[in-house]
């Protein structure tokens, strides 16, 4: 039995070098590790991943969706505060959202939309799904199961398995349904 491996969702550091756009950006990771560091951080969180996506499904530019982890984290803010320094870096963020979003499915569509309650940022891209509506579905239920991974500790974890397993062999066996 072969297995077609799934792309990794995952943004690294290396992807800003192998995007002919985001290496333009590489300067920012030696001026500024800790806040890219940082800024990979939250784009990898699978919740910070699903804001993303609803920003977008709500009409808001994707980062929307995540600016207060950005803005709100001391290392990432410390930069964006920086004058010119912090402009640059604020370009960075879109790139890296950008790469972020092709990991996740989605394209740049081109425009802008305004980012609300934002300190540092005014405008940001909008994205499209590269996928139809069902894999996007899939995509989100994907990303809520990944985001339960980090509840609880792993006995509870086990403990809510089990519970949710029972529940649904007793449904099924109430309908009359196999399992």
């Amino acid at each position: 039995m072969t297995t077609t491996a799934i792309p990794s969702r995952r943004l690294r550091e290396g992807d800003f070098a192998q995007d002919s756009h985001a290496a333009k950006y590489r300067g920012e990771f030696d001026a500024h590790p800790e806040a890219m560091r940082q800024l990979i951080h939250v784009l990898n969180e699978p919740a910070n991943e699903q804001r993303l996506l609803d920003a977008e499904a709500h009409g808001m530019p994707a980062l929307a969706g995540i600016v207060r982890q950005v803005e709100g984290d001391p290392s990432i803010e410390t930069v964006l505060k920086a004058g010119t320094k912090g402009y640059r870096f604020r370009q960075t963020v879109g790139v890296a959202i950008t790469l972020k979003m092709s990991r996740l499915g989605w394209k740049a569509t081109g425009r802008k939309g305004t980012v609300k309650n934002a300190r540092y940022f005014t405008k940001a891209e909008h994205y499209e799904s590269d996928r139809p509506p069902a894999a996007d579905a899939k995509q989100r239920a994907l990303a809520a199961l990944d985001a339960i991974e980090h509840i609880g500790d792993d006995d509870e974890r086990a403990e809510t398995g089990h519970m949710l397993m029972d529940a649904l062999n007793s449904t099924r066996r109430e309908e009359g349904r196999p399992f």
